[in-house]
């Protein structure tokens, strides 16, 4: 029998879990990103220009991701809004985010501001709870440009 209890510990959970999710792509943390998914957990990137690439369910496949990332100097996620919905060992749920992803040069730098969507599945695993799906869709980009200092 599930108490008010269990499901707001499954709710905190599962925030730590897309909480951290961020913070292993910003740091570009392999191993970190492997806790965040069940073992054969698959990731789904839906393209601004109507592309969807599915990862393979592998460590490897998921982290090409982080390798994308390599071309910035920083980037930064920001987890806004999470709504799950808990049904014994699995859940469902929605997670807005707005990513940064920032360069820099001697001719200035900038700033490529994506709205995230994720639309996740997770499941609870003996380790904890893991994404076993998450569907990424960018909703569009907009680009930031500054002047080098001085310029």
């Amino acid at each position: 029998m599930s108490t008010a209890v269990d499901s707001m510990n499954d709710l905190l959970a599962l925030r730590r879990l897309v909480d951290t999710y961020a913070l292993a792509m910003d740091r570009r943390d392999a191993a970190l990103m492997a806790e965040v998914f069940a073992p054969d957990g698959r990731l789904v990137v839906h393209g601004l220009d109507g592309s969807v690439k599915e990862d393979r369910g592998t460590p490897e496949a998921r982290n090409e991701i982080l390798d994308q990332l390599s071309v910035f100097k920083h980037t930064f996620h920001l987890v806004g809004n999470h709504l799950a919905d808990v049904d014994g060992s699995t859940a469902t749920g929605t997670v807005y985010c707005l990513a940064h992803h920032y360069s820099a040069g001697p001719d200035g730098s900038s700033d490529v501001v994506v709205p995230v969507r994720y639309e996740d599945e997770y499941v609870r695993t003996a380790d904890g709870w893991r994404i076993a799906v998450r569907a990424v869709h960018a909703l569009w980009y907009e680009q930031r440009t500054y002047p080098a200092a001085g310029a």
